[in-house]
């Protein structure tokens, strides 16, 4: 009998032992494992030098400030050679006008629009100023370029403020008793 009892008892230990091992997989069912996909960054790729196309740029003539000096003597020097007398009434007007030239772009309501414009001006190098000199919103503010004692180079800088601006613009003769 004890060999029927062992055996017995050898036998409910195997089935023990492999229901322990077994048995909590069969009743958890099927694992899903997600398995880490992992994808390799590149590396920084070797970037080529470029360099920009050299331009030629113009060069400004800064002497602006030079030739307004000799606008403004040149009109003073005529002012006191032309200072009426007694018997005149008024300066000859013809005097001041052959002196310095400057070229008017118009008159704006806009004060907003007139120091934009203004500033663009000056940004590309030309001699621009306003009569009034401070805008007004709602008042007529003239805009102008120069003065300059040459009309031809008015006339040169004509076409450049036209394709800067769209305005044309119309030549003049500089009055510094006006600004």
């Amino acid at each position: 009998m004890p060999n029927h009892f062992q055996n017995r008892l050898v036998g409910v230990i195997v089935i023990v032992a492999l229901g322990v091992l077994f048995l909590p997989d069969l009743l958890n069912g099927k694992k899903q494992r997600q398995e880490e996909t992992f994808t390799e960054i590149p590396l920084k790729p070797a970037l080529k030098e470029t360099r920009l196309p050299e331009k030629a740029y113009d060069v400004v003539n800064t002497d602006v400030d030079k030739k307004i000096d000799k606008a403004v003597t040149a009109a003073a020097s005529v002012d006191e050679k032309d200072r009426p007398t007694k018997s005149q009434e008024s300066p000859p007007k013809a005097s001041l006008s052959s002196s310095a030239w400057t070229l008017r772009l118009g008159s704006f309501n806009n004060a907003k629009n007139v120091t934009a414009l203004v500033e663009r001006l000056r940004k590309q190098g030309f001699n621009a100023y306003t009569l009034p000199s401070k805008p007004i919103d709602g008042q007529l503010t003239k805009v102008f370029v120069g003065p300059d004692v040459s009309k031809d180079k008015l006339v040169v800088q004509q076409s450049d403020i036209e394709k800067l601006t769209q305005l044309k613009g119309r030549i003049e003769a500089y009055n510094p008793v006006e600004s």
